[in-house]
């Protein structure tokens, strides 16, 4: 949650796998173990100013679905898809990472707008971002997931290449990184000059 819970986000993973489950403790790390995979949840400090938060999908063999989903639970909060740059952005000095192509940028539905409230600094309004998923098996060898957010079902999703994973050296991780961020991820060259909210290449926001 972020600004005294005006806007909130709330992720469960669909467990389709029967049978029981296990809840301990690696230091920080709070682990949620079934038999054919697992799920690790800590702080990830280094992601952003503001720190960042991981959702980490262990996978001890090939699952039967290459996409993973999760139900999703949101208050007040806009989601902008970050679309991979044109030629045309690219040559005019603009930059996007690997980890945001793809990713999405998450905005207060009403605050923004480089406006702050009493007690509430709101800024562009940006809540969090969340990173596009990277995939690695046990040897190193890794690849990008595919993310898709669809706010009317309630459902965020991570599609990984099936060949990709026919190959795989078990166990898989799949990291979905949330960062608490009021910083765009895209940079742009300052020689363009420019006034918005926020920046939103190919109608998207950043």
């Amino acid at each position: 949650m972020r600004w005294g819970n005006e806007v909130n986000i709330s992720f469960r993973m669909v467990d389709n796998e029967t049978g029981d489950s296990q809840i301990t403790f690696d230091g920080e790390i709070i682990k949620y173990i079934r038999s054919k995979w697992e799920a690790h949840f800590y702080d990830k400090p280094e992601i952003s100013e503001d720190g960042g938060y991981e959702f980490e999908v262990i996978l001890k063999e090939k699952p039967n679905s290459n996409v993973l989903e999760f139900t999703i639970q949101t208050k007040g909060l806009d989601f902008f898809y970050q679309p991979p740059l044109t030629q045309k952005e690219i040559d005019e000095g603009t930059s996007r990472p690997d980890d945001v192509v793809g990713s999405y940028a998450v905005y207060h539905k009403t605050r923004g707008g480089l406006n702050s409230s009493v007690g509430m600094d709101y800024k562009a309004g940006k809540a969090f971002h969340i990173y596009r998923p990277k995939v690695t098996d046990a040897n190193g060898n890794s690849i990008w997931g595919e993310l898709n957010i669809d706010e009317i079902n309630g459902l965020l999703t991570v599609t990984i290449d099936q060949t990709w994973l026919d190959n795989a050296v078990y166990p898989v991780v799949i990291d979905p990184t949330f960062g608490y961020t009021t910083i765009g991820a895209t940079s742009i060259n300052t020689n363009s000059p420019s006034v918005c909210k926020f920046t939103a290449p190919a109608e998207n926001g950043d």
